[in-house]
């Protein structure tokens, strides 16, 4: 599989220590993985308007071809050490910028001289990212900052470089998520919920209820991806009437995880008089996520395995872990529970690559087992593993349950 790193360079410094030596370590880096024969990958190193017939438009040339790269890779080095105020150079920002948007923060690599000044040099934005520092001086050649640039940068590129699309996916406390619940207290009288579900890679469906003392709103709509971080949706508010608009921004917040919605157009039909939709709503926290054993699209697969069961299942999991899988190979076992309630408090998650999933969990209220497949010939067995899971509460009915219904009882 062929995969594209864009290489946006500066001729502020001298080329030895860094165009010049920066491209070459790339180079060398990306022919080490192609050589690897489990890479399963072919990484091609792209940069400028190399390759371009003709006398293409430079500017809309270089972003067009960032836009459809795998990874970027910018020389942020401090071309200005003397200024007022240091800087990368200003053309490779705004490529970093662009390919911020387009690509996200997990397939960006900076790399940095730090001759002329270190990370903390760095624009505010930039200062707590992953920079490749790296230290060469003068026009001599000598090979331990190549060689040790270039591990670096192989490094990065391994990780970022990957066949396998799905487990690359981000997941852990600092990754980024759209998918899950979102709640806004304003105060106790006034709030809203925001539910985000099937998401795709040009946007997802959302679920947004508000209310305000006696006034409420809801809109079930669609929200299209603008950048990594930005989606917009276009909401109609009845004939005649100009529609609504909402702008959804991801970011960080000290609550965590948060968006923030702006009312762009006023989304009168679907609302009361004083029900608005703008606000900042914090994402709820997924223990399966969080910890870094599930993706976003394996969080939304058992949602639309378990549906409202969902919560009563995050319940019995503030333990976590990996468990070890009876079952075959290629198959991950993520393990739950809740300390000095384990044989009351208990889950059990199963899947595989192929998007084959299996979940249990013990529902105190009925005092059983319930268990969930979307594998059609599993949904009156239990795999082997969960058998083994439950031996300590084998008492308990195991009630097979039908995947449950996720799409919301009312929506407008």
């Amino acid at each position: 599989m062929q995969r594209i790193v864009f290489y946006s360079w500066q001729s502020d410094l001298p080329s030895a220590g860094n165009r010049n030596l920066i491209q070459e370590s790339l180079e060398r880096a990306i022919r080490a993985i192609g050589r690897d024969h489990d890479a399963g990958i072919q990484a091609v190193l792209d940069r400028d308007t190399a390759n371009l017939a003709g006398s293409p438009d430079i500017a809309n040339s270089i972003l067009a071809k960032i836009a459809v790269s795998d990874v970027f890779v910018a020389d942020v080095s401090i071309v200005n050490a003397s200024a007022a105020r240091p800087s990368p150079n200003p053309n490779v920002l705004v490529e970093l910028g662009y390919a911020i948007a387009e690509l996200g923060w997990e397939n960006t690599i900076l790399v940095q001289n730090g001759v002329y000044g270190g990370p903390e040099l760095l624009p505010f934005d930039l200062r707590g990212r992953r920079t490749v520092v790296y230290h060469k001086a003068g026009t001599d050649q000598p090979a331990e900052p190549r060689a040790l640039l270039q591990g670096r940068l192989e490094t990065a590129l391994r990780s970022a470089l990957t066949t396998d699309e799905v487990g690359n996916l981000p997941s852990g406390a600092n990754a980024p998520v759209w998918w899950g619940r979102w709640t806004s207290r304003w105060n106790e009288m006034a709030g809203g919920n925001l539910f985000i579900r099937e998401v795709g890679p040009r946007g997802f469906l959302f679920d947004l209820a508000v209310f305000n003392g006696a006034h409420h709103g809801r809109i079930t709509s669609y929200a299209r991806l603008l950048s990594h971080d930005l989606a917009f949706a276009k909401v109609p508010n009845g004939p005649g009437e100009p529609a609504g608009e909402l702008v959804f921004r991801r970011k960080h917040s000290e609550a965590g995880r948060a968006i923030e919605i702006n009312e762009a157009a006023r989304c009168r039909y679907w609302g009361g008089m004083r029900a608005h939709f703008s606000g900042n709503y914090i994402h709820e926290s997924e223990p399966w996520f969080e910890s870094g054993l599930m993706n976003e699209l394996e969080l939304a697969r058992l949602y639309q395995l378990v549906g409202e069961y969902m919560s009563s299942m995050r319940t019995c999991t503030s333990d976590i872990g990996l468990g070890e899988c009876a079952d075959g190979e290629g198959i991950t076992v993520v393990w739950g529970g809740v300390a000095g309630l384990y044989t009351q408090m208990e889950s059990i998650v199963m899947f595989d690559q192929l998007g084959q999933m299996w979940a249990a969990y013990i529902d105190s209220e009925e005092d059983c087992v319930r268990y969930f497949t979307n594998v059609p010939d599993a949904r009156g067995t239990l795999p082997a593993t969960i058998e083994k899971w439950r031996e300590n509460f084998a008492d308990k009915t195991v009630r097979y349950c039908d995947p449950a219904r996720v799409v919301p009882v009312s929506s407008m």
